[in-house]
């Protein structure tokens, strides 16, 4: 296992030694040259399917990033070109996907055409896109046989010898790139003190070399002027952001904003505090509502989604932004599907949020056990976050989901069971279960020995299986009869209540928990609050466009359609003919129905459930004390529509 990354000195070697190498890789590229700075696809090519493409169910991210990297090197003179190929991917699929590759590629050469000798930046997010990286890098090294390349973002940090080994790449940047990349721009053209957070290799042989480790820097840089290099009103066009975008509607132009970098909470299980640093650093509000103001103003977005990892740090500033937004920016909406951390959502907070006309946001609980939130270190009781779920109940107009993790390491099946019945307990809008996934530079993942030892540890020794994959998306686990030994359906419930659930195990337990809370016992089926079941219905359309050949989905809409009056009965009718027939071509969905009587829907009933889930839901569905809220009247006598 290779040691984290830390803030301390590097290991000692000569340091005219890494003088010398880091002067020569720089000297190769051409300081007037135009820089150019990539987004790699985020979806492997032969895994694109055309008609979630054409629904814009994929994720399609502004690269904010490489938007602040550019202004960087524009503060050093430097200009540059930003090639988002995620974007291009997805408009290809929506179009060609036989031609997808070939599309993406031509993109990148067309980028690097008349360039000898330039900086290339490449942004490596997510470990699960490594095939991509290299996929990219490759072309850019038969395209542009000078070019320096430099990778950075979350997996360049956490693995910089994954790149480096191969000769990938030629620097590796570690951590936030801004500090780096302007020292290293410095340090180019004059020399002196080697730039801080670089990996590279001595082509002598030996060890990776580094230069002194660290977190932080500066905030305050302005990108309105990059906004330009990038088509940011088209990118509702080609996907979404998550399904807060799609329920303010899928025509409607967006944009992501960034107010604060790093988090207050300490989770084990999370690489931001290693990543960005120990403390929490706030842009001036001022300079933030500026840069929406710009983007509405010049490029037509109308809803925004925040990146920040604690967005309301400082609940004085994080008021006092909202209130600027609502005076300044009445005509758009915003979300934050990041993880609020429920503790810090106030009432006070809650009334500033609804004025500036946010339309849902979600909370990282993570776990429903006490012992678990201990051990990942979330900064979270049980009693604030059911504090907080009962404050929901005044903010209907408010779209709320909470997030919860199965399968930590050692997890057993009724610490996983506890975080079930507090998501049926709270009545939260939306419950997003996720399996654990082990990302590196994380304390959990040097903890447990790294990604193979947690794979062991949570996969009871399953060969072959892999640590990366969404089970809402990922086709290959949608199969019956995984095998005896795995319990599927209603009868996961028989799990040993003191036994750590195996990988395959622990997907049967998402699909069962995530159906139940989210489709059998969705709220928004018994709501008494009009503005919540708009919601719902809203919600779960989105859902169907990232999602097409999920009929249970078209199941829950059917009948949440006919509890509004003034819904199309020939929309429903639709709705019906497109589940029928996904039932009728699908065994998989032929066989959850029979289970799960998902199809009771369409003939206007809620499906019941098997009796020890029934007997396991009412012990969960006591009442508990609603918390005062010091919310006023009026705050809540708006419309519903916005």
């Amino acid at each position: 296992m290779k040691p984290p990354i830390t803030n301390n000195d590097p290991e000692p070697l000569e340091t005219a030694r890494r003088h010398d190498v880091l002067t020569e890789i720089l000297g190769r590229f051409d300081l007037d040259s135009e820089a150019i700075l990539v987004q790699i696809p985020q979806v492997p090519f032969a895994d694109l399917q055309q008609d979630v493409a054409r629904n814009r169910g994929y994720f399609a991210y502004p690269p904010v990033g490489l938007l602040y990297l550019a202004a960087t090197l524009a503060g050093q003179g430097i200009e540059t070109r930003i090639v988002d190929l995620n974007f291009e991917e997805l408009r290809a699929a929506q179009e060609n996907p036989e031609t997808i590759r070939e599309v993406v590629l031509e993109a990148l050469t067309r980028a690097l055409q008349g360039l000898e000798r330039p900086l290339v930046g490449v942004s490596f997010m997510f470990d699960a896109t490594q095939v991509l990286v290299q996929d990219v890098c490759k072309h850019i090294r038969s395209v542009a046989a000078g070019a320096v390349i430099v990778a950075g973002g979350v997996a360049a940090t956490a693995d910089p010898e994954q790149l480096l080994d191969t000769n990938l790449v030629d620097l590796v940047v570690l951590n936030e790139g801004e500090g780096p990349i302007e020292d290293l721009i410095e340090y180019r053209r004059t020399g002196g003190d080697l730039p801080r957070n670089l990996c590279f290799r001595d082509p002598a042989g030996g060890p990776i070399l580094r230069t002194t480790a660290g977190t932080g820097g500066a905030v305050e840089i302005d990108i309105r002027r990059q906004y330009e290099k990038i088509p940011i009103a088209d990118y509702h066009s080609i996907g979404s952001l998550n399904s807060f975008s799609r329920l303010r509607g899928v025509e409607i132009p967006f944009a992501t904003m960034l107010s604060r970098r790093g988090c207050r909470a300490r989770c084990t299980f999370c690489a931001v505090r290693n990543f960005n640093g120990k403390a929490v650093r706030v842009r001036d509000r001022h300079g933030v509502v500026d840069e929406m103001k710009h983007l509405r103003d010049r490029h037509g977005i109308r809803h925004f989604d925040w990146l920040d990892d604690d967005l309301l740090w400082d609940p004085d500033d994080a008021i006092a932004l909202f209130g600027e937004i609502s005076e300044r920016l009445p005509d758009i909406t915003w979300a934050a599907n990041n993880g609020l951390i429920a503790s810090a959502v106030t009432p006070q907070i809650l009334e500033a949020m609804d004025r500036s006309h946010c339309i849902g946001f979600t909370v990282g609980l993570e776990s429903g056990n006490e012992r678990v939130l201990h051990r990942i270190k979330k900064p979270t009781r049980l009693e604030q976050f059911f504090k907080f779920s009962r404050t929901m109940e005044n903010f209907p107009r408010m779209f709320s989901g909470v997030h919860f993790i199965l399968g930590f390491p050692e997890e057993t099946f009724q610490e996983m069971l506890d975080s079930f019945q507090v998501a049926i307990r709270s009545r939260l809008d939306w419950t997003k279960y996720f399996t654990y996934q082990p990302l590196k530079n994380t304390d959990l993942y040097h903890a447990f020995g790294g990604l193979d030892a947690q794979v062991e540890a949570i996969s009871a020794g399953e060969e072959g299986q892999r640590a990366e994959y969404t089970p809402a998306r990922n086709r290959h686990i949608w199969s019956v009869g995984t095998g005896a030994e795995i319990a599927e359906g209603w009868d996961v419930i028989e799990v040993a209540r003191d036994a750590s659930p195996s990988r395959r195990q622990a997907v049967e337990i998402w699909f069962s928990f995530n159906y139940v809370t989210n489709f059998l016992r969705l709220p928004a089926l018994t709501s008494g609050q009009e503005e919540r079941v708009r919601n719902g219905i809203r919600w779960l359309r989105g859902l169907v466009q990232a999602f097409p050949d999920n009929p249970s989905m078209l199941c829950v809409l059917h009948y949440l359609t006919s509890r509004i009056a003034d819904d199309s009965g020939s929309g429903r009718a639709l709705l019906r003919e497109r589940a029928v027939e996904l039932f009728r071509t699908s065994q998989f969905w032929r066989e959850r129905d029979r289970e799960f009587s998902f199809s009771a829907f369409l003939d206007g009933e809620i499906p019941g459930l098997d009796p020890r889930w029934d007997t396991l839901l009412s012990s969960c569905l006591e009442p508990v004390p609603a918390a005062s809220t010091g919310v006023s009247d009026a705050a809540h006598s708006q419309g519903v529509g916005r």
